[in-house]
């Protein structure tokens, strides 16, 4: 069972900060001393008896300080704003000014729901069934309510997981114990059909309530679980033959 998690500001953002208006000085002088050293030279070669080479040296210059001057402009001006929408939305966060989204997965399966719940519980089935390089229960923690999932993907990332809330082979309910965004609750639920049962995964997620998601929370989670569901269906499949 997988997830993702919480978003925690950082300390060293104000370091950050400086650090970045140091680096934006030191590109100021050099900018401008690089353009005051171009202009010396297009007076020199004006001097020596061509200046109409020189002018065009001191226009072009001076075109390209102007565009650069209103490219930096534009740009410090989107990221003040994107700085502050962040702040607030955490200040939102902090103060406990969240809205729900939730949203759901299902498909059907020829088998009855301890079979599927012996597929999906594990952590090792992580495997199988996702992305997951390589999973495990975090040793030291307890069988059922508790107990913590680490999954190390292919592409280096690591999350870890945390069951609480189960009634086996019924439903389980996780959540993320790694930081990494959005408050979020997974749900993975199996109720019995005349075929065999239902899987359904679901996913709820709090968020600040002055953010908005980019995407429909249905259709991508629809997206993002689809393979999931689909695999399951495939691994049942294989060890019926």
């Amino acid at each position: 069972m997988y997830g993702r998690a919480v978003y925690a500001s950082n300390p060293a953002e104000v370091h950050n900060g400086q650090v970045i208006k140091f680096i934006r000085v030191v590109h100021g002088v050099l900018f401008a001393a690089g353009y005051l050293a171009i202009a010396v030279l297009a007076s020199v070669i004006s001097y020596y008896g061509k200046p109409e080479l020189g002018l065009g040296i001191i226009l072009t210059a001076t075109a390209m300080w102007v565009t650069l001057v209103v490219a930096s402009a534009v740009i410090n001006r989107r990221h003040k704003r994107a700085v502050r929408s962040a702040e607030i939305a955490k200040s939102a966060a902090a103060a406990g000014h969240t809205k729900t989204y939730s949203a759901h997965a299902t498909e059907d399966y020829e088998h009855d729901a301890h079979t599927v719940w012996s597929l999906i519980r594990p952590a090792e089935s992580a495997v199988l069934l996702n992305d997951a390089q390589r999973a495990f229960t975090v040793p030291g923690t307890p069988a059922g309510v508790g107990e913590q999932q680490c999954f190390i993907r292919r592409d280096g990332s690591v999350s870890i997981m945390e069951i609480v809330g189960e009634e086996s082979p019924w439903w389980a309910t996780a959540r993320p114990v790694t930081p990494e965004g959005a408050l979020k609750r997974s749900t993975y639920r199996l109720e019995p059909t005349a075929a065999g049962c239902a899987l359904t995964v679901g996913i709820v997620m709090e968020i600040p309530v002055n953010a908005e998601l980019a995407e429909d929370p249905n259709e991508r989670w629809e997206a993002q679980m689809r393979p999931y569901l689909n695999r399951v269906k495939e691994v049942l499949s294989a060890r019926d033959c």
